[in-house]
């Protein structure tokens, strides 16, 4: 049985072609693509069903209302054995730590070129790893600036490089908005940032 590739992507004309590129460069057949979260689990359990599931899932990080990060996460939990592509628009380095840390083998900005999405297909396909080339030494960087912070100041960070707005983030770690307004000034400190938004910007 031929190795085969799910698409998770929005916008359909950007589904259509990571399909036709994948089927027409790599060795992998398409088994299903979906727009949305609850259209991909549902695909995605009917396939597990039928000892069918794919190799590898190429995913966009913003799908609507959905968090690609979120539905990584579940994949994950749910199909462990799926290798998973994140093909995004958004490729600041806090995002493909955060990627990384969910789960992902490979990452590839959707600013890069077609043939960049094929190799790194196919070296997760392979049983590797990959994240784009002009990607690897900013993550570096943020990796040591990252590593300089308090375990707080770091699980406040994840969450709003995730775009979680800050009653939403100390809901989730089970604070308050000061406290999480507090590491957030610690954090903007730190970085240089002077605010939210610019934190947003050169990280996530």
């Amino acid at each position: 049985m031929k190795n085969t590739f799910f698409v998770i992507e929005d916008h359909t004309l950007t589904n259509l072609g990571i399909r036709e590129i994948l089927q027409s460069n790599t060795e992998l057949e398409c088994c299903g693509f979906a727009m949305s979260e609850s259209e991909a689990f549902e695909k995605l359990t009917e396939l597990d069903m039928k000892g069918a599931l794919p190799k590898m899932l190429v995913l966009d990080l913003f799908l609507g209302g959905d968090s690609g990060i979120d539905v990584l996460r579940e994949v994950k939990k749910h199909f462990p054995s799926i290798g998973v592509v994140v093909y995004s628009m958004y490729s600041n380095p806090g995002i493909i730590s955060i990627v990384m840390e969910s789960g992902a083998k490979g990452f590839v900005s959707k600013a890069s070129s077609e043939s960049e999405l094929v190799e790194a297909i196919k070296a997760v396909a392979a049983g590797g790893t990959y994240i784009q080339k002009s990607l690897i030494e900013p993550l570096k960087t943020y990796t040591s600036i990252f590593a300089s912070f308090t375990k707080n100041e770091q699980n406040v960070l994840r969450k709003l490089l995730e775009r979680k707005e800050i009653p939403a983030v100390a809901e989730e770690l089970d604070t308050d908005t000061r406290t999480v307004n507090n590491y957030l000034a610690r954090i903007c400190a730190k970085t240089g940032c002077h605010s939210h938004e610019e934190l947003i910007a050169q990280f996530g």
